[in-house]
């Protein structure tokens, strides 16, 4: 007997719940000395995940770190405030099309405006801290009818994933827990089960209703068909407590393109979940703890030592406290070990030592550059880029990890959801039907691409140095594409570079420019022979045959 869409689905989550356990011990351990409130684990069905204590940290160097990787990634990646994106067509021979630039412009703004209205910069934002740590990140975005979109940020814990033959995620399940009076708000009435029911007839409206969300390719699609539950991709809802496996389904329903993204920082072999950061310096955090607790109990002892004194003398150990005592009971008052004050100074220099190491493996002295840079302030950008040059390079397979498996969805979601409303002007005729490119221009893009700016820039030098010995030489640069190239790489604008057409049509108007001055100089010495002549014969007709 086949399974139903409930009961395969079920199954496959027990497959993916065993996939993950191997990553949530220590995920628990990088959210306890970096950010409690992270990594919400749900021990138990039927119960809500609540922020984590952090009585367990000592030190907060940890949270510093990541926050500042999260905000580096934020501002470098995918600010509010500057364009991260640009739209062209994948045909060339349409970039000089100036319909196709303008709709494509135009594009452009209405989707920044859009995206700028909903809450995806608070939750992406939140995504590179769950990438830095946990070193997997996942958001769902919906579409929603007053909002435009409404993006769901999810934490570890949450949910799982699983690779599609193209080793990018292609599948999310996530616990969604409800009260009974949100599931009734979101689900019809009929799809409810009998207990969510009677407790909202009760009003008992705080109970928890456990829900599970699964998104995968659509199987079972008919392509012919364009209902709901034939898109490309499929989602389930259903409440786990609802016994009726063969018809307990909240919802089912789909998507026209993949709904959420999940990057990852960097994978090992197949794993559908990646390591980041947050391992790596999760040693030296440990570390750090250690130290903090130690520093604070060798402060601690030494302000008050521990002493031996006699039963009639009753030590408080407060400041200015007096007691009174016989001399021979004072005189028998020892302190058995004194801490030398110089092993605080020596905890302390280690701590400086591990912070320090955080630092660079979570990428915060990078994005704290300037701030952190010793010497005279301010320094130039030159400089800095190229003291970063190297620790660029390094982030470079990150920046184009989350350009394909985040940005690249979260544009093709937010064109989706755009064109499915009728938020786009018409689309010229050069541009109906052909794909078009994202290119990434963010900050972060724009430095990787610099790093190989000053090739260039030594390349055309040593061109036109060689062409003060040899004028000869600068037959072998190619100017207009150099142009083109060092634009491209220094992230300039479009509009202030001319496409290539304009360029031709200035240049042939300068050329006829200067045929018709040549002309017009190569006239005036004949008009002036000419007159010449004439005066000659002039003057001729006047003199003696013998002169």
């Amino acid at each position: 007997m086949a399974l139903t869409i409930r009961e395969a689905a079920e199954k496959r989550l027990l497959g993916l719940k065993a996939a993950r356990q191997h990553f949530e011990p220590e995920w628990r351990e990088i959210a306890q000395h970096s950010q409690p409130s992270r990594s919400r684990f749900l021990q138990s069905e039927g119960k809500r995940s609540y922020r984590r204590s952090n009585r367990a940290i000592y030190n907060s160097h940890g949270i510093l770190a990541f926050r500042t990787l999260a905000g580096g990634m934020y501002s470098g990646l995918s600010s509010p405030s500057r364009p991260w994106f640009r739209l062209k067509p994948y045909d060339a021979a349409l970039s000089d099309d100036q319909e196709a630039k303008v709709w494509l412009a135009e594009v452009e703004r209405r989707m920044y405006a859009f995206l700028a209205g909903t809450n995806f910069y608070t939750s992406v934002r939140t995504g590179y801290a769950e990438l830095g740590m946990f070193g997997t990140s996942a958001c769902v975005m919906v579409d929603h009818d007053e909002a435009g979109a409404v993006c769901h940020q999810l934490t570890a814990g949450e949910y799982w994933i699983a690779n599609g033959s193209a080793g990018e995620t292609d599948t999310l399940y996530r616990r969604v827990p409800m009260t009974v009076a949100q599931a009734v708000q979101s689900f019809q009435w009929s799809a409810l089960s009998a207990w969510v029911r009677n407790a909202y007839d009760r009003s008992d409206y705080e109970q928890i209703v456990e829900v599970v969300h699964a998104i995968e390719p659509n199987d079972m699609r008919d392509p012919t068909r364009l209902d709901a539950r034939n898109k490309p991709w499929r989602s389930l809802w259903w409440d786990t407590q609802d016994g009726d496996k063969l018809g307990g389904k909240l919802r089912l329903s789909g998507y026209d393109e993949q709904p959420f993204w999940a990057p990852r920082w960097e994978t090992c072999g197949g794993d559908a979940y990646g390591t980041a950061p947050g391992h790596d310096s999760l040693p030296d955090m440990r570390e750090l703890q250690l130290h903090t607790k130690r520093k604070t109990e060798a402060t601690a002892f030494l302000v008050k030592p521990e002493k031996i004194s006699p039963a009639s003398v009753k030590l408080k150990g407060e400041a200015g406290n007096v007691v009174t005592a016989s001399l021979s009971d004072a005189q028998r008052v020892l302190v058995p070990y004194e801490m030398p004050y110089q092993a605080i100074e020596a905890i302390m220099g280690d701590m400086e030592r591990v912070t320090n190491t955080i630092d660079r493996l979570t990428y915060a002295d990078l994005f704290m550059a300037i701030t952190n840079m010793q010497g005279i302030q301010p320094r130039n950008m030159e400089e800095i880029a190229s003291r970063n040059e190297e620790k660029l390079t390094q982030l470079g397979p990150v920046i184009e990890r989350v350009n394909v498996e985040q940005l690249e969805k979260v544009i093709d979601r937010t064109f989706g959801i755009m064109a499915r409303k009728q938020m786009f002007p018409t689309a010229p005729e050069s541009l109906q039907g052909k794909p078009i490119k994202v290119d990434y221009v963010s900050i972060l893009a724009q430095m990787q691409r610099m790093l190989g700016i000053g090739q260039l820039e030594r390349t055309v030098g040593f061109i036109v140095s060689a062409a003060g010995a040899n004028p000869e030489a600068l037959d072998k640069l190619n100017v207009d594409e150099a142009i083109d190239e060092y634009a491209d790489r220094a992230g300039a604008p479009p509009r202030i570079i001319r496409s290539d057409s304009e360029v031709q049509q200035i240049r042939q108007a300068r050329q006829q420019q200067q045929q018709i001055a040549q002309a017009a100089a190569m006239a005036q010495p004949a008009k002036d022979g000419t007159q010449a002549l004439l005066n000659v014969a002039q003057l001729g007709q006047g003199m003696s045959p013998a002169l």
